[in-house]
């Protein structure tokens, strides 16, 4: 029985499917990685591997291309086609899509594993929680099963999945995640959606243990030899008890690797600031979103003050650790000086960079039922791209046109809000291919000689790929 999962290379490691492969190995199945971006003889490739089932984790900025692909390769070759990820998770509709056979709705490593022993073993039946079936009477659909609780009891990512291309097997800053869940709601994330899907049980935060992580880590030097890692969780300092723990744990193994964290604004606290510091921590995410209290409160329900945002910002500044914010830009019912108020919170702020998106009316999410209801929007998943870090909006605005600049010139208004005058007159000016490359490079140089999350040649070897 051999799985072949299709990716798309984007920067990070896919710890979704290699959650799913190192389970699937365990269990003593076949999986290879095929990332479409460094490869070009596709049906010679896929054919050599001769794959039962070809997988695809899918959002919603890249569903339509995977569809594209999977059907391109159902006309050469009979296998099972599988798409999971958050796109099938919310748009279960997925399964009408031509080609497409099986989707897997919310967490997809027993659900797989069910499925591929149905198959491996030939036992008749499509009970299989998680799973939605497309069969000649119709589309079959099943419930979720709970959530995994015991995060401990799955084996680590199966980083040899992806160690077969040089991109991912030479790089210097690795990722890794320490939990799963998030308590809060905020309108334009899944999180709400997920718990719906959950019946509330997905309110509940599960992590590993503080061993467990410490565990994975020590691998992952043998490998790789990190010169830094990410920590991908929501919110990395949710249990401050956990983190007291992993923090002496990890001084302890003098593993004196520098990561970085997620964090919420209105839980960091001195203590939590300098545990953080004491185990390495470089750097520290959070998110402003909007510097207009309405907006923020009532459209993206982040209840966090200005006053929680400058004060996070004040202690992770006292203890050494670099800061940067995220912001969306284009947000339902947002003006042009609304972000300009964003602006002015991160300049106040003085994060170490302030990064910002274009916002993106996911499907499931109660902010994009909103700017539907109330006419921001009128499209349909179809029209979604990898828009959201390359300003282009989906919404109706009257000021939409200048806030896609402003995408480009955010970055230089928090760190010279003596400029952010200018900023607004150039805001006027179509000239977006030349805000973009100010941006583009502006951006690396923080990413290369700042956070020092990629080195030159890195950043070379991903431009280059995207070519």
């Amino acid at each position: 029985m051999k799985i072949l999962f299709i990716h798309n290379f984007d920067y990070y490691e896919p710890l979704g499917i290699m959650h799913i492969s190192s389970l699937l190995k365990y269990k003593g199945y076949q999986c290879e990685l095929y990332d479409i971006k460094f490869e070009s003889k596709h049906y010679k490739t896929i054919k050599k591997i001769n794959p039962n089932i070809i997988a695809y984790s899918v959002t919603t900025n890249n569903w339509k291309r995977y569809c594209d692909f999977n059907n391109a390769l159902k006309k050469e070759f009979k296998f099972l086609s599988v798409f999971g990820g958050p796109h099938a998770t919310f748009f279960p509709e997925l399964i009408y899509e031509d080609g497409i056979d099986v989707i897997c709705r919310g967490e997809g490593e027993y659900p797989m594993l069910d499925l591929v022993n149905k198959i491996n073993f030939n036992l008749a039946g499509y009970n299989i929680p998680n799973l939605w079936f497309k069969t000649a009477s119709g589309i079959i659909k099943n419930n979720v099963r709970p959530l995994i609780s015991n995060l401990d009891s799955l084996p680590f990512p199966d980083r040899e999945l992806i160690n077969k291309y040089k991109l991912y097997r030479k790089r210097t800053r690795i990722r890794t995640i320490t939990s799963r869940g998030c308590p809060y709601d905020c309108s334009y994330c899944f999180n709400h959606a997920y718990r719906d899907l959950y019946k509330k049980s997905s309110h509940k935060v599960r992590r590993r243990s503080p061993e467990n992580v410490i565990k994975e880590i020590l691998t992952l030097t043998n490998i790789y030899n990190p010169k830094s890692l990410e920590f991908h969780d929501d919110i990395f300092i949710l249990n401050k008890k956990w983190l007291s723990e992993f923090v002496t744990l990890y001084k302890n193994t003098k593993l004196n690797i520098p990561f970085e964290v997620n964090v919420r604004a209105d839980l960091v606290t001195e203590e939590i600031a300098k545990l953080l510091q004491e185990a390495g921590c470089y750097s520290a995410q959070f998110g402003i979103e909007s510097g207009n209290l309405h907006i923020r409160k009532d459209i993206l329900n982040r209840e966090i003050t200005n006053e929680q945002i400058l004060h996070s910002a004040r202690l992770l500044k006292k203890y050494k650790i670099k800061i940067n914010t995220f912001n969306i830009i284009g947000i339902p019912e947002e003006t042009l000086e609304n972000a300009i108020e964003t602006i002015k919170l991160n300049s106040l702020a003085k994060p170490t960079y302030a990064m910002n998106s274009i916002y993106q009316p996911y499907p499931g999410t109660s902010l994009a039922e909103f700017a539907k209801k109330n006419n921001f929007y009128f499209g349909d998943v179809a029209s979604f791209d990898r828009n959201y870090l390359y300003g282009k909006s989906v919404i109706i605005s009257p000021d939409i046109k200048r806030l896609e600049r402003l995408h480009y010139l955010f970055a230089f208004g928090v760190k010279y809000p003596k400029l952010i005058i200018i900023i607004k007159l150039l805001t006027k000016i179509p000239a977006n291919k030349i805000f973009q490359s100010m941006y583009f490079l502006y951006r690396v140089f923080y990413v290369i000689f700042v956070f020092k999350r990629l080195s030159v040649k890195e950043v070379f070897l991903r431009i280059r790929a995207k070519t």
